[in-house]
């Protein structure tokens, strides 16, 4: 048995284990959803990052603010926040810490964002300040529910990290025409490894704006168990594929 057919075995194998392992991530995910109380959590149909701005910008007023706080002003209950989060705010300080929205001391006069990532169901942002050698960041996360968004944490990093280019970057494998139901062979797929599991697939799209080499991607030339790395933005239909490098 060739290489090839080797690679190709393996990949088979590995997507049949890459289902198993998606099922049972699928049921802990809704289980980890059922233990978050969401049965009286209020979304917003509006854009993520319109949502962050809204929040932030009222916490930074009332931060800047000499006669009042955030939490004086009870922005903390604001019912687009988790109920988790409503809580653990609540319970913050008013002085002697960093605040735990902001994220940064001094207080900024402006602040401004940066997507980490965008997934169909969650969207993870970096929230700073505009002026510059101001260290700190705060990183907001937002999750879907129903047909809205809400916000689900909020969380402190030290210094500030530049968000990574792409929203998917993994090396693996491509394969089409011999792709198991119920994915479909009319696409090219990377089969990947994640957290140390194999068998993770995701369907790829290419047009004019994705490169490989130092050319445009021409799909003709790909074939079955070629061996790269895919750098894109995750859909909630799949990669858009930006880069396609060859792994030798």
């Amino acid at each position: 048995m060739n290489s090839k057919k080797i690679i190709f075995v393996i990949i088979l194998i590995a997507i049949a284990a890459g289902l198993a392992v998606y099922l049972k991530e699928n049921q802990t995910d809704n289980k980890n959803d059922l233990e978050e109380d969401l049965t009286s959590q209020v979304v917003s149909e509006y854009d993520p990052l319109d949502i962050t701005l809204d929040f932030y910008e009222k916490w930074l007023a009332a931060a800047q603010e000499s006669s009042s706080t955030p939490f004086t002003n009870k922005l903390f209950e604001e019912p687009l926040l988790s109920s988790g989060l409503r809580e653990r705010l609540s319970k913050m300080p008013e002085a002697g810490t960093i605040d735990p929205v902001i994220c940064q001391d001094p207080i900024p006069e402006k602040i401004r964002t940066k997507i980490s990532y965008e997934l169909p169901e969650e969207v993870q942002m970096f929230i700073f300040s505009k002026e510059q050698g101001s260290a700190g960041q705060s990183v907001i996360t937002l999750r879907k529910l129903n047909e809205g968004w809400y916000i689900h944490d909020i969380s402190c990093s030290k210094e500030f990290e530049e968000p990574k280019e792409f929203t998917f970057e993994n090396e693996g494998h491509l394969l089409k025409d011999s792709m198991p139901a119920p994915y479909s062979s009319e696409n090219w797929h990377l089969i990947y490894e994640r957290d140390g599991v194999q068998g993770y697939v995701v369907p790829l799209f290419f047009d004019t704006g994705s490169n490989c080499g130092e050319s445009t991607c021409d799909i003709n030339n790909f074939s079955e168990t070629d061996h790269v790395t895919i750098k894109g933005n995750m859909t909630e239909a799949g990669v858009e594929v930006k880069v396609l490098e060859y792994v030798q």
